[in-house]
């Protein structure tokens, strides 16, 4: 990652009084902030677990993992595309990600990869998932989330919300196994972040944070989730390895 001095920690921060990492609810946008505490629940583990060495961080935005995984990685190569919003003196490679040329990268290059919620944006995802097994060592894993019962975040630049199963095949079609893959969020989430959306600022969103916090300590979301998180997933994290 270019000019490291000046990342600034965007979706999570560590809280200094447990030296854990939470959601940073200044930085997230307000109608995102239910989502994001689901997201991050399940995301932190599975990066501090699998992303480590040098890594490819691939359609990353403002890199809001860094400091997450920064004590295990060797190097981070950040790319995205040219037209990107978002902290674009941080990319090491403008690049767009649904060109047919191949990524500029030597095969086997990276003992791992961050794709985080990016997948969504591909038109090809089949030829996408296959250069990533092409600059991946073997035995290297790839993070991938992706959201499926939510909203276009990026209107018009979202073209397929995937199903868990349809994340498995596409990553088995491009040589990959799955080591892990999990949903967040069920039937009362997409209840609630819908709700999230429409109270994203000012003194509505204050309203529904409290109104959350209510909701949440009936503990009618938590059981209902593990009920419907199957058909009303609002989205995955999923874990994929190249074979040895």
């Amino acid at each position: 990652m270019r000019n490291t001095h000046k990342w600034t920690p965007t979706r999570i921060v560590k809280d200094p009084r447990t030296g854990k990492f939470v959601t940073n609810q200044k930085a997230v946008y307000g109608g995102s902030q239910y989502i994001a505490e689901l997201q991050h629940t399940m995301y932190i583990p599975l990066i501090e677990k699998y992303i480590h060495g040098r890594v490819l961080d691939v359609g990353c935005g403002p890199v809001p993992y860094y400091e997450l995984y920064k004590p295990r990685v060797s190097e981070n190569i950040c790319v995205d595309w040219g037209n990107s919003p978002h902290a674009k003196e941080m990319l090491d490679h403008f690049v767009d990600l649904n060109a047919p040329a191949p990524l500029p990268f030597a095969n086997a290059e990276f003992d791992t990869i961050m794709a985080s919620d990016m997948i969504v944006h591909i038109t090809r995802p089949h030829l996408f998932l296959a250069e990533l097994n092409r600059v991946l060592k073997p035995g290297g894993t790839v993070f991938i989330s992706s959201p499926f019962v939510y909203w276009m975040g990026e209107y018009p630049h979202e073209y397929m919300h995937f199903s868990e199963f349809a994340l498995k095949q596409i990553a088995a079609d491009a040589g990959f196994e799955t080591v892990h893959i999990e949903a967040y969020g069920g039937r009362a989430d997409v209840l609630m972040d819908t709700l999230n959306k429409f109270m994203a600022q000012g003194f509505s969103n204050r309203i529904f944070r409290v109104f959350a916090k209510l909701a949440l300590a009936t503990g009618w979301p938590q059981r209902d989730r593990q009920r419907t998180k199957g058909p009303y997933a609002q989205g995955y994290a999923m874990v994929i390895r190249k074979p040895a």
